[in-house]
């Protein structure tokens, strides 16, 4: 009985292939959906796809919140709880296949991802003391995204993110006494500033930990007269030492007051002299969009 079975297999699938051949008729697949699965297209601030600045790299990871519509988000118990997506260079993938649910939904996402999360309210974060590393600037940069009344789709979800910290860009200039070039080993420090957040997930909203004291960050060399460090949204309101640039054998620390809006970019220009003493610092220059 089984030697019939498989000659009747194998006639069968003869029969098929020659009616194919007879009726001239390419048949092609029909698509088939996702059956569900979450699948999304995380944009960065930058607009093209790391958080070097325009796009995401390879290995990053971002984590997912998913509520039902209007539901408080929750530590736990969402449809969806701080699950990791990361990308690849061509998509991001979950570590775990995760499933859409019937309904409208509330979608939560946020950079850097970190697995221990124990307060969606007040989410504590701390930014890179040395953003001049390969990756110190971009695990100091929070972002944030939020999608309300979501529904299932067989396409990836676009998700928008957006800077919830500040930004400082340092352009040093050159005084009419400083001669030669800028020293391209120049180190630039932000100091006086408190450099932990607490972040609300629902939100997005970032406001410096009351109870943190203040530090020192490196900031990252973006070109020759050109820095920039992540830093936390605060009001620095006394004058004490806010920017010191170290160029040569020379250190030049500036007093300043400054109000570090979030999701903003602030420029500081500091006009380098042969004198420490005579150099110039101007704090209320531009202040943008990030």
């Amino acid at each position: 009985m089984r030697t019939s079975k498989i000659w009747l297999l194998a006639m069968t699938g003869i029969m098929i292939v020659a009616c194919s051949s007879d009726d001239e008729t390419e048949m092609k697949p029909s698509y088939v959906p996702n059956k569900g699965e979450m699948q999304f297209l995380f944009v960065h601030p930058g607009a093209t796809t790391r958080a070097t600045e325009t796009a995401f790299e390879d290995n990053d990871r971002i984590g997912i919140y998913v509520a039902s519509k209007d539901e408080t988000l929750q530590i736990g118990g969402n449809e969806v709880n701080n699950e990791p997506f990361t990308w690849n260079g061509t998509s991001w993938t979950s570590a775990r296949k995760v499933y859409w649910n019937e309904g409208l939904h509330d979608v939560y996402a946020y950079y850097p991802y970190n697995l221990k999360i124990n307060d969606i309210n007040d989410y504590s974060f701390e930014l890179q003391a040395d953003q001049n590393t390969s990756d110190g600037f971009s695990l100091s940069d929070f972002l944030w995204a939020g999608v309300k009344g979501a529904t299932a789709s067989e396409n990836p979800m676009l998700i928008q993110f957006a800077h919830k910290l500040s930004c400082i860009v340092i352009k040093l200039l050159k005084g009419e006494n400083f001669s030669g070039d800028i020293s391209a080993d120049t180190e630039v420090y932000i100091h006086s500033t408190v450099a932990k957040a607490t972040i609300d997930l629902s939100t997005g909203d970032a406001a410096k930990d009351e109870y943190a004291g203040t530090s020192s960050i490196r900031a990252k060399q973006l070109s020759a007269d050109e820095y920039a460090a992540i830093v936390v949204p605060q009001n620095i309101t006394t004058r004490r030492p806010l920017v010191e640039i170290i160029t040569g054998d020379v250190s030049y620390l500036m007093e300043g007051k400054i109000s570090l809006k979030p999701g903003m970019r602030h420029t500081i220009t500091v006009t380098l002299d042969k004198n420490p003493e005579q150099i110039k610092i101007d704090i209320g220059g531009e202040i943008v969009n990030w």
